[in-house]
């Protein structure tokens, strides 16, 4: 084991030239955490192009890889996000979910336990009512988890289904988000 200092200072610094870079694209952006944001890509028309374009950018700039997953709500981009790092050589680290084709997908080769927010007890839970993959937790009756379970696994469902609960900070949902988070 080897122990090492993290130098605080740096990472921010960091965080805050990725931030300001994806600032400057886009309409408006909610920092989650030190290397993730969500953005609202509304009125954006080629949001492939802008994903490629801001990992070009990032690395660019600042030299830092990132993922960027592109969909409808933020668990969806949370998801898309870590499938293009899980398959970066496939994806080229963008993926977009805004298509019922590549959302179906992704959700079907996607264990449950790999959602944002859902942990190892929820997901030996879920698995015991048969829901193992995204697209069985998505596909799941909401009123039922919420039961079961609580409102925030209902939202979970919800939003991998498409329909945002999460919103950005603003009255009205955003169209499409992008989940950038460092690689």
């Amino acid at each position: 084991l080897v122990a090492r200092s993290s130098i605080c200072a740096v990472y921010a610094d960091m965080s805050g030239r990725v931030m300001s870079v994806i600032e400057s694209l886009v309409p408006a952006v909610e920092v989650y955490s030190i290397d993730e944001c969500f953005a609202d890509l509304t009125g954006i028309d080629d949001v492939n192009a802008l994903g490629r374009h801001l990992r070009h950018i990032l690395v660019q700039r600042t030299g830092i890889p990132v993922g960027v997953g592109i969909a409808h709500t933020k668990t969806l981009a949370k998801l898309a996000n870590h499938t293009a790092k899980r398959l970066q050589s496939q994806t080229g680290g963008v993926v977009n979910l805004c298509t019922e084709f590549q959302r179906h997908w992704v959700l079907r080769n996607t264990a449950v336990s790999e959602v944002w927010g859902i942990g190892r007890r929820m997901t030996v839970h879920l698995q015991g009512m048969g829901i193992s993959t995204a697209m069985d937790l998505a596909s799941a009756d909401p009123w039922m988890l919420r039961k079961k379970f609580s409102v925030v696994i209902e939202k979970t469902a919800l939003e991998l289904a498409g329909t945002p609960c999460l919103e950005l900070d603003e009255p009205d949902p955003p169209k499409q988000e992008i989940c950038c988070s460092r690689m």
